[in-house]
């Protein structure tokens, strides 16, 4: 008993050091749990003899992070966006089996495990890929659609792989009709669930919410994916994908956003443990051993995939710019990557020889897939269309902006930035908008409003809109990073306009304040004040008193974030 709490206390230490450095450089939290199995497993210190101490947990967290994955995977998405994940999801994924089984095939390897590792190499990491591009603010950009579009179909792929390598695993040998049933059961139980467990499922969820007990709701959640997982397990599936199947029917309910909010925490834990064990099946001997096969899969990984991945794009309709930043951005492993690899050799499906060298280029095209997204504009430097497009832009830029002098440049022009650009035309002051958002775009030019189609963060199209002879520079979008650009371009200038920034976030005032920033406005401040002035004049307050009692609040919780933060109030 001693023996395993001393072991679970260093597992949670070790655990909780590795993600913490790894947050700081920016860098994946399965980085992290990678990193402490490999350190504690049998390959490593031997704090665990083996993986199958946590064997039964790491086996739950594969049902949650599948269940998460389901609940996440949106129909309406993919039907909105059916080329580019259907499309080009079906052709990346694809073309990258044939090319890695056909290698593998003749080189000897038996066909159906050549088809595994060909499925796991295919497979990127949704979780990295997008957080880094949302950080970007380059989820709404071609390329980062043609990516979201790519990693959907990929999360969805790894439901016919399951099977097989649950069948091999079992030592099952499946001929292509065997598959193709076994396939056809798992899309039975898909749509048995739409048919069937969705009404069962949200009748659940009903009787659970009338006894207001929170304890219920979350009993009834895990009740729901790990019932769900057994039943399809006693069909002869994995149990990941009955996870899947549960997911999916409560991603399609109005219960979805506060089922994850409850589960997510447990779902963390137990897929951190989930890759703790992957790292503990990491034989780090293998790298001296078998050093030119690490190097040719990291070459597979990254330079063939990135080419795979653009001919993807192009066949995709994308063009080469778009093409080519999307293939460096999913140019690593995922997570389901990792998985296959993972139940192959612990069942013996794979052997150590051909698999470790897999498993660990795997894991370190995973380590370092942050930067490599942060710098995906490189790409697109060979084909001369950016420049050219900020050429053009910017062209355009100083032709609404010719003339201008004392105008404020609104910086997007989404949901805030209309309501800002609305106030000025009414007040009859100078301005010039500039959104990179398409879908904003067209909606501000339907609402007749002047604006241009561009990136505000690039130091050419500020000085295009007349930067040096403006008055204010207000910001109304979210993309942190591309803020502190702006920001810095205002600061360097001799004659700096003043600036405004609306954010959703109260943690970046302090941030952007650090930048000179006039002020900065959290979007749930502003809102929350204005329901607040309604709601005192519904009491039969007056005006003037709403307004008095709305702006003594708003003073004393600026000037509190203010100290909070460490900065002067301005």
């Amino acid at each position: 008993m001693h023996d395993l709490l001393a072991r679970t206390l260093i597992l949670i230490v070790a655990s909780g050091f590795a993600v913490g450095l790894l947050s700081l450089l920016r860098m994946p939290a399965a980085t992290g749990y990678l990193l402490v199995g490999v350190a504690l497993g049998p390959h490593g210190l031997g704090v665990f003899g083996s993986a199958e101490d946590t064997r039964f947990l790491a086996e739950l967290g594969l049902i949650f992070l599948m269940f998460m994955v389901g609940l996440e995977f949106s129909v309406p998405t993919v039907i909105r966006a059916r080329w580019d994940v259907l499309g080009a999801g079906s052709l990346q994924v694809g073309m990258t089996i044939a090319f890695v089984a056909t290698g593998l095939f003749l080189s000897g390897v038996a066909l159906q495990p050549a088809i595994i590792i060909g499925g796991a190499i295919a497979m990127s990491s949704t979780a990295i890929a997008l957080k880094q591009l949302a950080e970007q603010g380059e989820m709404t950009s071609r390329h980062g659609r043609l990516a979201l579009g790519i990693l959907l179909f990929q999360d969805l792929a790894t439901l016919p792989f399951l099977i097989l390598a649950d069948a091999l695993s079992q030592g099952e040998t499946l001929e292509p009709m065997a598959f193709l049933k076994q396939i056809s059961v798992a899309t039975g139980a898909l749509l048995a669930a739409a048919v069937i467990a969705r009404p069962l499922i949200r009748f659940g969820f009903s009787w659970v919410l009338r006894s207001r007990s929170a304890d219920l709701f979350l009993l009834w959640v895990l009740m729901s994916a790990i019932g769900t997982a057994y039943l399809v397990h006693l069909a002869g599936l994995a149990p990941a994908i009955g996870a899947f199947v549960a997911g999916i029917v409560i991603g399609e309910s109005e219960f979805r956003h506060r089922v994850e909010e409850d589960i997510r925490p447990f779902r963390d834990v137990l897929v951190g443990l989930f890759f703790i064990t992957v790292g503990m099946g990491i034989d780090l001997s293998a790298i001296p051993r078998f050093p030119l096969s690490i190097i040719l899969w990291v070459l597979v990984f990254v330079p063939v995939k990135v080419l795979l991945t653009f001919v993807t794009g192009l066949i995709a309709g994308a063009p080469r710019e778009a093409a080519a930043r999307t293939a460096v951005i999913l140019a690593h492993g995922g997570e389901f990557g990792l998985l296959l690899m993972s139940l192959a050799l612990q069942s013996g499906v794979i052997s150590p020889e051909l698999g470790q060298p897999i498993l660990i280029a795997l894991a370190l095209t995973m380590g370092v897939a942050p930067l490599i997204i942060q710098r995906n504009h490189w790409a697109g430097w060979p084909f001369g269309r950016r420049d050219r497009r900020i050429a053009a832009t910017e062209a355009l830029i100083r032709a609404h902006s010719f003339g201008l002098r004392d105008h404020v440049i609104l910086c997007g022009c989404g949901r805030v930035g209309r309501l800002v650009a609305t106030v000025l035309e009414s007040a009859e002051v100078p301005y010039v908008a500039i959104e990179m958002d398409l879908p904003r775009f067209r909606t501000a030019q339907r609402k007749s409003q002047k604006v241009v189609f561009g990136d505000a963060g690039h130091r050419r199209i500020l000085e295009a809109a007349g930067l040096d002879q403006a008055v204010l520079v207000v910001i109304t979008f979210d993309h942190q990073g591309t803020v502190k650009r702006i920001l810095h371009q205002v600061k360097a200038l001799e004659r700096a306009p003043a600036s405004l920034v609306s954010t959703a976030d109260d943690l970046d005032i302090a941030d952007f304040a650090k930048l000179n920033a006039t002020a900065v406005f959290p979007e749930n401040l502003a809102a929350g004040l204005a329901l607040a002035d309604r709601a005192l004049l519904l009491c039969g307050k007056t005006k003037d008193d709403a307004t008095r009692v709305v702006d003594t609040v708003r003073v004393e919780l600026v000037q509190g974030q203010t100290r909070e933060d460490g900065i002067s109030a301005r």
